[in-house]
């Protein structure tokens, strides 16, 4: 018997070589794949946000309404102040016991509040006799006996003189102020009237203050005095 013996092209096939038979033929290269460039985080990032825009400076914002307001308030302080009434000077009894201004009559008495401690002075002066029908004029001067301040920031008091009223013996008004003055040493309200028959009358006067306290700024009103009605020395009319 023959044996058959492979052809030519039986053995055209080849098979490659394992990974495990060696190193490649001499002359082959193999093809180098390089890794991949690692890009660094911060370079990421700095790709993908927006640069910010520096900041602008804030301008600063002027006060204007916290200036206008203290303005406002100082205006007014010294108005306040200003205006405030001159205070009385003290005047001991010296205008009670004139026989010029206190010939009618004359009363002095003391009032506390939280202002302080004042006493008042009331004088009552006018002509003794007068004509029928003549017009006469009586006036009520209050002074400033004396004064003790309640405390630092009350300088003193002044008043206001808001009314001053003749009656008769009955209680009936005769007349009433028809005009105020301040003399310096005191403020007056004085009274005009006449009588239309002759004879002695008793008269009777009453009188009305407000009384301010002067403090170191400013002043305020403390409280309206009603002084009792006052009986006058006779008038005679003639």
């Amino acid at each position: 018997m023959s044996s058959e013996e492979p052809g030519p092209e039986q053995n055209s096939e080849v098979t490659p070589p394992s990974p495990d038979e060696g190193p490649p033929a001499p002359g082959v290269e193999e093809p180098v794949i390089a890794p991949p460039e690692e890009v660094p985080l911060g370079e990421e990032y700095e790709e993908l946000i927006e640069p910010e825009e520096p900041a602008k400076p804030r301008k600063k914002r002027k006060h204007v309404g916290a200036i206008i307001f203290v303005v406002i308030i100082i205006i007014i302080l010294l108005t306040w102040t200003l205006l405030s009434p001159k205070i009385m000077p003290v005047q001991g009894t010296t205008y009670v016991d004139s026989a010029t201004y206190a010939n009618l009559a004359s009363f002095n008495g003391t009032r506390d509040t939280w202002a302080g401690t004042t006493t008042w002075g009331i004088s009552v002066s006018g002509p003794t006799s007068a004509a029928v029908n003549q017009t006469i004029s009586i006036m009520v001067l209050i002074t400033k006996i004396s004064e003790d301040p309640g405390n630092f920031w009350f300088r003193g008091t002044a008043i206001t003189v808001t009314n001053v009223t003749v009656l008769d013996s009955e209680g009936t008004i005769l007349a009433t102020m028809g005009n105020r003055s301040d003399l310096g040493f005191g403020k007056a309200g004085t009274v005009r009237l006449s009588f239309p028959h002759a004879g002695d009358h008793t008269l009777k006067v009453t009188a009305q203050f407000l009384v301010y306290v002067d403090m170191r700024i400013g002043y305020l009103p403390v409280e309206k005095i009603n002084i009792e009605p006052l009986e006058l020395e006779p008038i005679h009319i003639g």
